[in-house]
């Protein structure tokens, strides 16, 4: 694989986004020429014309249009690695990306820990359901709900325990007993964005004859759990997300069933991100807090 020049890169990059050379010129501390004899370099390697020149306006081709939209994401990479590797320890800032369903149940009740631990840390935390991009959107770390495997980033494992059926003690009445989950049926199910949910849960029981295609669809947990409070029907969560809920009896598990799910909550991050020491203080704290909840739930289930 064939590297153009550096310096003819960054002088196209510059001149495509400014559509000016004079001001790509200006931004690189070089001359007008010095841009134009690059450009042409890189058009003379390629054997592709970048740019429409004309004497008062400069115009990409459909290729040069192409081309930038490709290489400027690595642009933007370089951009923020070097600005991270520069703020080490310096900055005092996070940014984190998580659902909101997340950051209610599990995130936000566990920050003071941390903010505590580190005074004068501001982390800031984006609430999207969407899957942002870490380095172009200046975000530190993204916690995804998948299956682990995320090419070209860092991914650890926070929240991966069982998934297990939540109702108020409200819903359960005379008229639909509630022993066994094929009872299920005769309830609401409520949904989160993972509507498979539920289908893999019966599965795993060994149910095949419900269906687990009807019930509102929430567009997280948060949304599934206050349902599931109020008594609209039954929500099935990770139970990390309802540990205070289940304590206090707002929310029930009926048949104590939690059955192993295929996907987990992942910690999701840019190997550049940890250059900032603030960042790997984080990296370790959020790990070590998911890894000691996991331990505390399995000792007290050996308990009980």
């Amino acid at each position: 694989m064939k590297m153009p020049p550096l310096h003819a890169l960054m002088c196209f990059e510059s001149a495509a986004r400014l559509m000016s050379m004079k001001a790509a010129a200006e931004e690189l501390c070089v001359t007008s020429s010095a841009v134009s004899q690059q450009i042409a370099k890189l058009e003379n390697m390629t054997n592709i014309r970048l740019f429409i020149r004309s004497p008062r306006r400069l115009e990409l081709t459909t290729e040069g249009r192409i081309y930038l939209r490709a290489i400027r994401p690595a642009f933007i990479q370089i951009a923020e690695a070097t600005q991270r590797l520069m703020n080490e320890g310096k900055a005092n800032k996070v940014t984190v990306s998580c659902t909101s369903g997340f950051a209610i149940q599990w995130l936000l009740p566990r920050l003071p820990a941390f903010e505590k631990a580190n005074p004068g840390v501001e982390v800031q935390i984006s609430t999207t359901n969407r899957q942002v991009d870490l380095l172009s959107e200046g975000i530190d770390f993204a916690i995804r709900h998948g299956a682990g495997n995320y090419p070209g980033l860092e991914s650890e494992c926070l929240v991966n325990d069982k998934l297990l059926p939540v109702c108020s003690p409200r819903l359960i009445t005379r008229e639909y007993d509630l022993s066994s989950p094929g009872d299920m049926a005769n309830y609401t199910l409520l949904h989160d964005e993972h509507r498979l949910d539920w289908a893999v849960w019966f599965r795993a029981l060994g149910i095949e004859d419900v269906n687990t295609d009807t019930g509102p669809v929430f567009i997280d947990s948060n949304g599934v759990i206050e349902a599931a409070i109020a008594g609209k029907g039954i929500a099935l969560v990770r139970s990390a997300l309802v540990t205070e809920e289940l304590e206090s009896g707002l929310l029930i598990n009926p048949l104590q069933v939690e059955v192993n799910s295929p996907i987990a909550y992942y910690l999701v991050y840019d190997e550049s991100a940890i250059l900032q020491k603030i960042s790997r203080r984080f990296r370790d704290w959020i790990t070590l807090t998911a890894a000691a909840q996991h331990e505390h739930a399995a000792i007290h289930k050996r308990v009980k």
